[in-house]
């Protein structure tokens, strides 16, 4: 019999590709960096003394070709208990220094310890003193029970980016009342500080904790309930339906740059444009350019093929690049799993049934996954279009080039054989 935590778990999995196309709308202040949290084996958590490992991805030298995509979204909030969860953050600001959210992180580390349910306590009742003020500004707050052990995510979001050093500014008047709300320490803020031209910090997603065994609860308001946290799909429904707010008010003074305290005793740390695939519905299909993609080894992995009967997974990006290049061209994928079945047919009837079988198996995986097309190929031979995507294609123009392409396209070939 499934436990809570595993019921909760398959919900925020179902729901997976829907928070991602709500994250990549609201969450994503810039695609070529975030944070992700590694798992350690047992060994590694006893000889580093650490529960995780956090990351900045992707290495420099990468930056610019690994970006964050739909399918990484989609992990993230897919992630299970033991299932290798793939956990993210993302950055809070933009390279032209604007942010879609502010964020707010109220710790509690020493749950375990005597003080901790108390300081776990103080930490609940300045989140939701938080949480109202945000409320009573004309925002519709999301705070969350990030670990269901005394730690709070606070988040706000934005209509439309918003200049960064007005963002970590209204932050600041939050956390800035930190000591004489009884908290332990100051919270973290997202911005953290202004410091142009740096990458700034990433915060975590909400859903799976990067160590602990629990899903991210939504505070609903009503507190005059014996449970009112949100949790499974009214959690998630209460992250969708999250209504952005105006931008924050305009700070015309420079800051400073700010210092966080971390601790009573003074230790100190340094310290909108709507979705591709909400425009590609509305899109006039008219007049437009008709691109062929190949399926196997462009949208789906080879190497989780097993052939006709089974598609790979999706290869990370080829959702949003097909989302994308629908927004200006027609898409026909295209898939020649059958050719040989359909040389071997007796009669046109049983190739119109191996074409018709083929089509809605590739219909069904294509929209299971959110895929965009205009339509699906499985007959012989190629459709008629203005180009044709195929990892197994090369091309070769020496009317562009000159004769020095030929040499090219060989090394090319030679690689592919």
């Amino acid at each position: 019999m499934a436990t809570h935590h595993e019921i909760i778990g398959e919900e925020w999995k179902e729901r997976s590709r829907e928070l991602a196309e709500w994250a990549m709308e609201r969450m994503v202040n810039r695609k070529d960096v975030w944070g992700q949290y590694s798992v350690l084996s047992p060994d590694e958590r006893r000889r580093l003394n650490q529960k995780y490992k956090a990351m900045t991805l992707p290495r420099k030298s990468m930056r610019g070709e690994d970006m964050v995509t739909l399918d990484k979204l989609t992990r993230h909030f897919a992630s299970r208990y033991h299932h290798k969860p793939q956990i993210i953050g993302l950055h809070e600001k933009s390279k032209e220094d604007t942010s879609l959210w502010l964020g707010i992180d109220i710790d509690c580390h020493d749950y375990n310890s005597p003080s901790g349910e108390d300081h776990a306590r103080r930490n609940l009742q300045t989140a939701i003193k938080w949480w109202k003020e945000m409320q009573s500004m004309g925002y519709d707050p999301l705070l969350i029970d990030s670990s269901g052990k005394g730690g709070y995510h606070l988040w706000i979001h934005f209509a439309e980016p918003a200049p960064t050093q007005d963002v970590f500014a209204l932050a600041q008047h939050f956390v800035s009342t930190w000591e004489e709300n009884n908290l332990d320490e100051e919270p973290e803020t997202f911005p953290k500080q202004l410091k142009p031209g740096s990458l700034g910090a990433w915060f975590r997603l909400p859903g799976l904790h990067h160590y602990i065994k629990h899903y991210g609860r939504v505070w609903s308001g009503d507190d005059w309930l014996e449970t009112p946290w949100l949790e499974g799909h009214a959690a998630i429904d209460a992250i969708l339906q999250v209504v952005p707010g105006p931008p924050p008010p305009s700070v015309d003074v420079k800051q400073e740059k700010h210092v966080r305290t971390t601790s009573r005793r003074g230790t100190k740390e340094k310290s909108t444009k709507k979705t591709a695939q909400q425009r590609k519905q509305h899109f006039k299909r008219s007049k437009r350019a008709v691109v062929c993609v190949d399926l196997d080894g462009v949208l789906a992995s080879r190497e989780y093929s097993t052939g006709k009967g089974e598609i790979g997974e999706p290869i990370d990006g080829a959702i949003d690049f097909t989302r994308e290049l629908h927004e200006t061209a027609d898409i026909i994928i295209l898939t020649a799993r059958i050719s040989a079945e359909i040389k071997k047919s007796k009669s046109k009837t049983a190739s119109a049934k191996l074409i018709k079988e083929a089509i809605n198996q590739v219909k069904e995986w294509l929209d299971k996954h959110g895929f965009a097309y205009t339509r699906i190929w499985a007959e012989q031979g190629k459709p008629v279009a203005s180009a044709y995507v195929d990892d197994r294609a090369v091309a070769c123009r020496p009317e562009e080039g000159g004769v020095g392409v030929f040499k090219q396209t060989q090394e090319s070939i030679s690689k592919l054989l």
